[in-house]
Parts: structure tokens; sequence; C-alpha cells
């Protein structure tokens, strides 16, 4: 065996026969201080404070060339990778925790919520619309007692709405102020500030505008009871009051309640990204720190091998492998994570929310239908809005309305055909908007039947929209307001048949949503719990097995 730095300085190496009775007492004291630490000075040195300095150092460096010195030197750096991979995992893990927090229980929640706002508002006119419509005739359709009790019911969902996005405004600047003062980015706390400002604005601007609708609203109703309009036949100086309170719906309150929900989903994709982005640069810090850790523990493994002649030292050998299982399941946890995460967002939130917009909208579509009816000065108008809306929610190239309808039973046709099975994919004809292919994207294994039943029940409406034209073109207005009311029933109207399908279907995302959500918690939940003992037995095992090697030398 070749010398080894021990011999050189005139240790024994461990094991060796003990000196001879003749030897020095400075060799004897070299060698009795030669075991853990440093060697004494040499009897005789200089005392000064630069001979001093320069025999401390010295001395330090003959120890560092010792073999517990080396030892001792790579089992710190094993220990403090360990520490190094269970504190960026610690971070990374936490990070997706949060990031799954705010989407899946915060922030997407009341997102979704937001979405209700514009919803609730194009209802109160479109109920609005249905009373006057009816006049002294109290009995049409669902009843005015129905039509007014819905009324209330969408005005309070609109102010929860607007509570709900206030709530997520003010937690998004929270968040900026605080991520602003640990990054001390100004621009981007500006840019949220002011992102901030105009979405208070547009809230704040609506909820004054709804105290000014109700009041004209209130208005309307009084006076058309007052004049005991017939149905069909709305007062004159009712008509002029329901004319400004549907023009501030239109052109304040309803584009406000949209851009506030879109706001909102902006919110969160910003939330989602800035989760995603912090969680990939976790990713490079865990494997980083587990790499090193794994170079750190074979370099030891490899110095033991060499300096003790053992095949292996089976606790280090642990400990290596403990480091690559322990690093990969981070790693994994956290990929499936976010893939979970980014799942329940794109196929649950994204779609559920596009759908509750086609809802709104289409409430609002369908509301036209009594404008039309009740303000017949101004009905060319509202059929052009009617089909411009039509068309936001379901996209077919056509110029008129007689050209839609045609146009959409082609599609609620070849949607039923496909979810049977007898039409391939590439026959169906192309239909945009968000029952077009922003639906047919987001669709989910299983749901083509869903989406067939929102088509056919939509193309139904059509249907009934058509009756009720022909029935204004033929001057029988009687015709025409029972259509629209049996259209607008509560309980089996067209509209209502409608809306049960459009909300399986949004009901079938969100539940994506949740479920997603759900995955993302359990791939991440286990280590809590799972990286802190993994931490611990690493480094019970690199102490467990450089211990004997130590003891040695003792």
């Amino acid at each position: 065996m070749p010398p080894d730095s021990d011999q050189e300085l005139g240790r024994d190496r461990p094991g060796s026969p003990p000196a001879p009775s003749g030897a020095s007492p400075a060799r004897g004291a070299r060698d009795a201080g030669a075991v853990v630490g440093p060697p004494a000075l040499p009897g005789g040195a200089d005392t000064r404070t630069g001979g001093y300095a320069r025999d401390r150092v010295a001395g330090a460096r003959r120890w560092l060339r010792t073999t517990p010195a080396r030892v001792w030197l790579l089992t710190v750096v094993c220990l403090v990778s360990v520490a190094g991979l269970f504190g960026s995992a610690t971070l990374t893990l936490n990070q997706a925790r949060e990031g799954l927090d705010v989407v899946g229980h915060g922030a997407g929640p009341q997102a979704m919520t937001t979405t209700d706002l514009y919803l609730a508002l194009a209802d109160m006119d479109a109920q609005l619309a249905d009373i006057l419509l009816m006049g002294t005739d109290h009995g049409l359709g669902s009843g005015r007692d129905e039509a007014v009790e819905r009324y209330e019911e969408s005005r309070s969902r609109a102010n929860e709405a607007l509570l709900q996005a206030a709530s997520l405004i003010e937690d998004n600047a929270e968040e900026g102020g605080a991520g602003e003062a640990v990054t001390g980015e100004d621009g981007a706390g500006e840019g949220r500030a002011e992102e901030r400002s105009v979405q208070e604005l547009d809230l704040q601007a609506v909820l004054d505008g709804m105290g000014e609708y109700e009041q004209l609203a209130t208005d309307a109703r009084l006076r058309n009871d007052e004049a005991q309009a017939p149905p069909g036949e709305v007062d004159a100086t009712a008509l002029v009051s329901y004319r400004q309170a549907t023009r501030l719906m239109h052109t304040e309150l309803l584009p406000k309640a949209f851009n506030v929900s879109l706001d909102s989903s902006a919110i969160i994709r910003a939330h989602h990204e800035e989760g995603q982005s912090a969680v990939a640069l976790g990713l490079v810090w865990v494997g980083s720190a587990g790499a090193v850790t794994l170079v750190s523990l074979v370099g030891l493994q490899l110095y033991l091998r060499v300096r003790f002649r053992r095949r292996v030292n089976v606790p280090v050998l642990a400990a290596t492998a403990g480091t690559l299982l322990l690093t990969a399941g981070v790693v994994l946890a956290l990929v499936t994570s976010g893939e979970h995460q980014r799942d329940a967002k794109e196929e649950g939130l994204d779609a559920a929310m596009a759908l509750s917009r086609a809802g709104a909208i289409s409430t609002d579509m369908q509301a036209d239908q009594s404008r039309y009816l009740v303000d017949p000065t101004h009905a060319d108008n509202y059929q052009q809005v009617y089909l411009e809306r039509a068309q936001q929610v379901l996209f077919r190239p056509a110029d008129n309305l007689e050209d839609y309808y045609a146009a959409i039973d082609e599609v609620a046709a070849a949607s039923s055909e496909q979810s049977e099975g007898g039409r391939a994919d590439g026959d169906a004809p192309v239909a945009l908007g968000y029952l077009g292919e922003n639906a047919g994207d987001s669709l989910l294994p299983g749901q083509e039947g869903a989406l067939a039943d929102v088509l056919v029940s939509y193309n139904a409406l059509q249907d009934r929209d058509r009756e009720l034209r022909a029935a204004v073109e033929a001057g029988d207005l009687d015709s025409a307001v029972a259509v629209r009311m049996e259209i607008a029933h509560a309980e089996d109207g067209a509209f209502r048949a409608y809306e049960q399908a459009l909300d399986e279907l949004t009901g079938q995302h969100k539940e994506a949503f949740t479920a997603g959500i759900a995955r993302g918690d359990s791939a991440l939940a286990p280590w809590s719990w799972l990286l802190p003992v993994g931490a611990l037995a690493l480094l019970a095992l690199v102490v467990l097995g450089v211990r004997p090697r130590l003891a040695e030398y003792r």
C-alpha cells in the first residue's frame, strides 16, 4: 500500500504497533496529537504573532491533508447538499400548493362568479321587457309574479357578483403589492395599480348605474300599470322610461360587466402563468440540488472505497439511492400537479366561463324578442341586434335571420349525427363562436352528446323565433306575444330547455375543474411529510456511513 499523508506526518495508521520506547518525545507528542485536529506547535516555535499565525496555517494545511479531515469535509458537503435539496424542494412545493390554492379555491371560483354579473343584468332587462309585454294579462306564460320574482333574484345575483369581483380585484392588488415589495419591480406595481383602478371604475360604474336603472324600470312598470295597457301594447310614457332603462343597460352596464368578467379571466391567467413560471424555476433548482447531492455522495463513496479499501459503503449507497428517488419523486409530483392545474384551468375553468358568457349573451338575445314586440318603432333595430348576438353565440355566415336559421339547422343536425357516430368530424359544417369551435376545442371525452343537446335546443329556440316573427309579419300580434311567452316560460319554454342543456355542459366543465384541482392537491399532499422524513433519513444514512470510518482514528 502506498504511504498516505498520515505516514508522511509520522503518525501510526489505524491498527499499527505502538512506537518504540526510544522514540523522541516530540515524535510521541505528534503521534498523540494527530488523531482529530491540527497538530500542536512543536517546542521552541516562534511565539511572536507573525510566527504563531504562520505555524497555525501550516498546521491546518497539514491537517487538511489527513484522511479524517477529508472525510469530514466530504461529509459536510454531503450534509449541506441534502439540506439544499430539502430547502429548494420545500420552497417549490409550497409555490405549487399556493398556485393550486389561488386558482382552485380563491380567485378561480370568484372569477366564475363574476361571469354571473352580465347574466344577471341581462336577465333583469329581459324580465322587465316581459312584464311590460304582459300588460294587464298577468297570467301569460309563467305569469307576472314569476317574472317579478326572477327580476328580484337577478338583481340579488348581480349585487353578489359585484362583491365577488371587488374581492377578487382587492386580493389581486394585495398580492401585487407584496410582489412589488419583494422584487422591487416598481413598473410591475404601477401596471397592477393602473389595471386595478380601471377595474374598480368599471365596478363603481355598474353599481351606480344599477341604481339609476332600477329607478327607470320602476317608473316604466308603474306607468304601464296605471295606463292599464293590454298585452303587447305598452303605454307610450312607460315606453319612454323603458327605452332609457334598456339604453342605459346596453350602453353602460352590460359592456362594463363584460369587461369585469374579462378582467377576472385575465387575473386568473396571470396567477396561473406566474405560478407555473415559479414552479418551472423551482424545478431547475430542485434538479440542480439533487444532482449536486448525488455527485457529493458518489464522491464520498469513492473516497471511502479508495482510502479504506472497502468495496462499498452500504449506508452511503443507500443515501445515494434515496437522493435519486427523493429528487425524482419531487420533480414528478411537481410536474404532475402542474399538468393537473393546467388541465383544470383550460378544460374546466376557462371552458365553463366561456359557456357562462354564451348563456349571458343568449339571455340578452332572447330578450330582444320582447323588445322587438314592445317597441315597434325600433323593431328592425332589435331584429338586427338579435342576429348579431346570435352570431356571437354560434357564428355561421348569414346576412339575415332566414339564412341564419338554415345555417344553424345544419349545424344542429350534423352535431346530432356526430354524437351518434354517424358523421366524421371533417364532414361537419364549420361554426365559430362560444358554441362553435370554442366549445368543440374544450370538449372532454364523453361530452359530445351534451354539446349536441345544447346545439339542438339552440336550434329549437331559433325555430320558435322564426314563428314569432312570422306572426308579426302576418299582423297577428296576439299570436306573437303568445309565442314569446311560451319561449320565456320558466318551466317548459324553449329558452328554459336551452338553458338546462347549457347548464349541464357547463356543470361538467366545472366538475372537471374541481376534479383537476383535487388531483393536483393529491399529487402534492404526501410530500408535506414525505420530504422532511426523507431528508432526515438521508442525513442519518450519511452520518451512519462515515461514523465507523472516523472512529478508526480515535
